[in-house]
């Protein structure tokens, strides 16, 4: 059955909400972000993840005549459950769907495909905690805890990111869907502050075999005095699974 329409409108209005009043205030960078996710089971309780994404600048690829990506991440993590399966009718890598609570510890290398004084290397190590409570019917809240410790050109740094949110499962045309949406706060100590807020919201589906598909649309708001304050980027991200 279709969720109420009450259970996503909030989250949309905020959204659009918060898209009006940066735009309002400042100039938005549009941004588009793909991503490829490896999943590789290793037992019941643990899996690997490889991933690679990039950052491309709508505004770039208009004057460059081609696909230009401004930063790239590649990272490997190994993911354990600390809980015991609810429910088998999804891949058997991603049980992050059918867990209460499972642990991620993971390392990331960024860098950008500029020179010049804005090029820059990062380590990153990641140490993340995720959670789920059941909520009516096929809904559930998401909440999601991670540190990073991070190595930009030389200078250590960490930040702390929380994420609450809300996914539930649809069929839309006899298609099995999931739609999500989220808000992540962060915490960097570069600026010993919060700088920044992440509003997402998109949808996850099969699209064939192993694979799975997400594209999703994020509004992140940084501190006011950085170069980029408002970002609205569209993401797509293809998962495969290795079970």
């Amino acid at each position: 059955m279709p969720a109420p329409p009450t259970r996503r409108r909030p989250a949309l209005a905020a959204l659009a909400l918060a898209a009006g009043s940066a735009h309002a205030g400042h100039a938005l960078q549009y941004e588009f972000w793909p991503e490829v996710d490896a999943y590789v089971g290793l037992s019941e309780r643990s899996r690997l993840l490889f991933t690679a994404a990039g950052t491309r600048a709508m505004e770039a690829s208009a004057v460059q005549h081609g696909v230009a990506l401004q930063d790239a991440q590649f990272s490997a993590n190994v993911d354990y459950t600390l809980a015991p399966i609810l429910r088998r009718d999804v891949p058997v890598a991603e049980w992050s769907k059918n867990r209460l609570l499972w642990a991620r510890l993971g390392f990331e290398y960024g860098t950008s495909a500029r020179s010049g004084a804005d090029a820059y290397r990062a380590y990153t190590g990641i140490v993340e905690l995720n959670t789920r409570v059941p909520l009516q019917g096929t809904a559930w809240l998401t909440n999601r805890l991670r540190m990073d410790l991070r190595d930009i050109n030389g200078q250590s740094s960490q930040r702390y990111r929380v994420r609450l949110g809300a996914e539930w499962d649809e069929h839309w045309a006899g298609h099995p869907v999931s739609p999500y949406t989220s808000v992540e706060l962060l915490y960097d100590t570069r600026y010993d502050q919060w700088s920044r807020v992440a509003l997402k919201a998109g949808v996850e589906t099969p699209s064939g075999g192993d694979w799975r598909l997400e594209p999703y649309v994020v509004l992140q708001l940084n501190r006011p005095q950085d170069e980029l304050s408002r970002v609205l980027a569209l993401g797509l991200t293809f998962k495969v699974y290795f079970d």
